[in-house]
């Protein structure tokens, strides 16, 4: 292969990758708390020979969209969103793990857990236990959980990070950090409502049309490079006077 297949190899790579998050975004479109990822791509300059430059694409990272998405209220005690920067904190057996997703219930020791089985933790790194015999709670804005008549009986931890874009994924709803968790300052709870997968789906399929035409044309140039240096090869192997 020369330059130019080479480049066109390196567009089609990211192509690859970036359909691969396209696709995984539209996947989880109507995933609770989902944020939509996107990829970064970089120009790498390469000067083989004096006077010569070459342009080659890198897909330098995964990023994450953390728009807020759409709010759907369900009316539910324990169905909860947070407005703002901030995410709530589950235990589970790798460690902490953050998560937009507030479907929430009771297990049978009263403990606050997720779909998933995974605790709920309070302000203080502790399960968050709720009374099963105390009616109807409320939860407020900066998460303090009251009973009927008032009483407090825990707040639940809401973080926020420095740095957002460094957490990765630990599967479609939960986010693992390096970084220090911050005590989230601008997030509001709102009980009674889950937020929404923040994915577009139309916009996303139409990147996903784009991306298939872009990575056909750079099969072009590639099936035309190869047909160049054939066609150039026969020529050089062709006897003079043929």
């Amino acid at each position: 292969m020369e330059n130019a297949s080479y480049i066109a190899l390196s567009k089609q790579m990211g192509l690859q990758r970036e359909l691969s998050a396209l696709a995984n975004n539209v996947a989880n479109a109507n995933t609770t708390g989902f944020k939509g990822q996107r990829v970064l791509f970089e120009e790498y300059l390469e000067q083989p020979r004096i006077g010569e430059k070459l342009s080659y694409v890198l897909d330098r990272a995964m990023a994450f969209d953390f728009s807020e998405g759409p709010l759907q209220s369900t009316g539910n005690t324990f169905d909860l969103s947070i407005t703002g920067q901030g995410f709530f904190v589950v235990d589970t057996p790798g460690g902490p793990r953050y998560t937009r997703t507030g479907t929430f219930k009771p297990d049978q020791d009263g403990n606050l857990v997720t779909t998933e089985g995974y605790p709920v933790l309070d302000e203080n790194n502790n399960p968050l236990s709720v009374p099963l015999d105390q009616g109807a709670l409320t939860i407020d804005s900066l998460g303090f959980i009251r009973t009927r008549d008032g009483a407090e009986i825990a707040r639940m931890q809401i973080v926020e990070f420095e740095f957002p874009q460094a957490m990765q994924r630990a599967g479609s709803n939960l986010f693992i950090s390096m970084g220090e968790p911050l005590e989230a300052q601008t997030a509001k709870v709102v009980q009674g409502a889950l937020e929404g997968s923040n994915v577009n789906t139309l916009s996303e399929m139409s990147r996903m049309i784009e991306v298939h035409r872009s990575y056909e044309r750079a099969s072009n140039v590639i099936q035309q490079e190869h047909d160049r240096m054939r066609d150039g090869i026969r020529r050089l192997g062709k006897p003079v006077n043929a």
